[in-house]
């Protein structure tokens, strides 16, 4: 790694694994998922929190209650599909493509536009584009809300930037379908998409399209779907599902696996649209060159509190052999 200098104040920004967040939580917590505090301690919070009538039994009493929610909290895709990959700054980023034909498709930008670039060769460099949002809220929202806007405006913000991970992944692999399954010297069903040809999809043709893939030596087990088209696995006769399934879709049960499939679904996929894809190992990459960070951006004289939220990342289709999609007309 070449030797960075930064400016004085300035702090060096890493790419993190969402794993390595998830283990930060669970050694702050105890074997049975509660923190770690002494019982004095515990005893001291519960004074603090009785003793501060404004902030602190009220403020606990309205998130109890908490304001309505609007919507569901929306869950990426991304790192589900792609392998993620922490780089470390300062150094090139490539990576090996072991297909015969040497082709990839990678999610560049520049100057705020992003695009697809194929490639065809054995080694392929990254280049990364920056995510980015920034939110703002009134000051004296703050006083006269007794939620915690800051959290609100944040949260909804992390979401609103995994649904531009997830649009520009998509966008990533209907081009990569597109170039590699229309190739002359692809030999497997020329659109790699099947049309479903009833009111709704079925496992018929669910299979029909996983066929495709098992003639490249994969195996799908990733679909992809929007949230109308999910509620399609509902209704689904007992002679394809089988007692045990609608027993526990009755019982409240949501459908998260299907035979050899895990099911995903997200409003940032086009409706009518069904997509599978094999493992992350089997399919590309998601380099991280450095984590969702988070900078203040006041703007005092206007009385607004802000933030900047920002990632440098890249979206890469190193194997687009077990990309495959079904459709509705």
């Amino acid at each position: 790694m070449s030797n960075i200098q930064l400016a004085p104040g300035l702090r060096p920004r890493t790419a993190r694994k969402s794993d390595d967040y998830v283990q930060e939580i669970i050694k702050r917590r105890g074997a049975d998922g509660s923190r770690q505090m002494s019982h004095t301690a515990k005893v001291e919070k519960l004074a603090t929190i009785l003793s501060d009538s404004a902030n602190g039994i009220k403020r606990l009493g309205v998130g109890m209650i908490g304001p309505i929610q609007l919507k569901l909290r929306y869950q990426g895709i991304v790192r589900n599909v792609l392998i993620e990959d922490p780089i470390t700054p300062g150094t090139p980023v490539e990576y090996d493509v072991f297909d015969d034909l040497g082709q990839a498709y990678v999610m560049s930008g520049h100057e705020g536009e992003v695009r697809i670039t194929p490639f065809e060769g054995k080694r392929v460099r990254v280049d990364f584009f920056r995510i980015a949002s920034q939110p703002a809220i009134r000051k004296e929202d703050l006083v006269y809300l007794r939620i915690n806007a800051v959290e609100q405006v944040q949260d909804e913000t992390k979401q609103a930037i995994m649904k531009q991970e997830d649009a520009r992944l998509l966008t990533l692999l209907q081009a990569a379908l597109t170039a590699y399954a229309s190739r002359p010297d692809h030999t497997v069903t020329p659109t790699h998409t099947v049309t479903e040809v009833g009111g709704y999809f079925t496992s018929d043709s669910l299979y029909s399209t996983a066929a495709l893939i098992d003639q490249h030596e994969l195996t799908a087990t990733r679909l992809l779907c929007s949230p109308a088209d999910y509620r399609d696995f509902y209704k689904w006769d007992i002679n394809t599902t089988g007692w045990a399934f609608k027993d526990r879709v009755v019982a409240g049960e949501k459908i998260t696996t299907f035979g050899e499939f895990q099911i995903a679904r997200s409003v940032m996929v086009t409706p009518k649209t069904m997509w599978l894809l094999p493992d992350p190992e089997f399919l590309g990459v998601f380099p991280v060159l450095y984590s969702l960070d988070v900078e203040e951006n006041h703007r005092v004289a206007a009385f607004w509190k802000g933030w900047v939220f920002d990632e440098m990342v890249n979206m890469s289709i190193l194997n687009p052999r077990g990309v495959a999609k079904l459709v509705k007309p």
